[in-house]
């Protein structure tokens, strides 16, 4: 049979509405009713006001995927204001003070996580431990690869349902579905917003890290170089007014030495010439 052009332009034609429909048809992705949301966070602060208080140190018992989500989504996002306010009254420690006193309330609701999972927390809890010290004994690169991958596998056992067994663990929680078909939706949101902060927070303390450590190289290396100039001082009989002039003298040096690479004998020079700037003139 011939072909004519025509009937190849309406069948092109057919495609085109075929695929039209198709995409239409596609079915979209449901979005999360804003009245469960805001009701769904509002649960998350308050499990998390109930982490930190009443159950602090409560590591038996059940927790659902709900209640450990929203905990670690809710302390993620307290984090975020908490750090710039440290940041801007120039106390930077004081968040990770925050971490280390928030650590055990943390370490107790993913306990509960796991046995809500039917998983014995010890097990699954203890190897983060011996990877985060194995640094010492088969590097820093290697540690931090083992601790992330089996960090990875955790996140996945803690993103489990429910395990509806009763149990050595106690009954199953009834809470986990509370907000019917978005309950799914809201804890893979909790999820994503607390692992994204967590990441950010890892980045940002590794290089602050780095900057403290250098700051603390730099304080031990200004306190060695005064010693030195306090003891050649005092080897060259300098009064304590003369030698907190040599003092003065090799601060202002230091200054202009900062973030400038120099040998052991320019500093040994530099030392030579405070002390003999502060000497009496002979």
């Amino acid at each position: 049979m011939l072909i004519k052009d025509k009937d190849i332009l309406v069948d092109d034609e057919k495609k085109d509405i075929s695929a039209a429909n198709i995409k239409k048809d596609k079915v979209q992705k449901p979005k999360i009713d804003k009245t469960n949301m805001s009701s769904a966070w509002g649960d998350a602060f308050d499990y998390y006001l109930l982490g930190v208080t009443e159950k602090y140190l409560r590591f038996r018992g059940r927790a659902t995927r709900l209640e450990f989500w929203g905990f670690m989504a809710s302390a993620a996002l307290i984090w975020i204001p908490f750090y710039f306010i440290c940041e801007y009254v120039d106390m930077p420690l004081l968040p990770y003070y925050f971490a280390v006193a928030t650590f055990l309330p943390t370490l107790a609701v993913t306990a509960r996580r796991l046995h809500d999972t039917n998983k014995n927390a010890v097990w699954f809890l203890l190897p983060l431990a011996i990877f985060a010290a194995s640094g010492f004994f088969i590097g820093l690169y290697l540690a931090l690869t083992l601790l992330l991958l089996w960090s990875i596998f955790l996140i996945k056992i803690l993103s489990d349902k429910t395990d509806e067994k009763t149990g050595f663990y106690g009954e199953p929680n009834t809470n986990d579905e509370v907000y019917g078909d978005d309950s799914i939706r809201i804890i893979k949101k909790f999820r994503t917003i607390a692992i994204s902060i967590l990441f950010i927070w890892c980045i940002v303390s590794a290089v602050k890290l780095e900057d403290w450590s250098r700051q603390v190289e730099q304080r031990v290396t200004i306190d060695n170089i005064m010693k030195q100039v306090i003891t050649q001082g005092e080897n060259a009989n300098l009064s304590p007014e003369q030698l907190q002039k040599a003092q003065s003298q090799m601060i202002n040096v230091l200054k202009g030495l900062s973030g400038k690479t120099v040998s052991p004998e320019d500093i040994q020079k530099q030392i030579n010439d405070a002390i003999s700037a502060a000497a009496p003139n002979t």
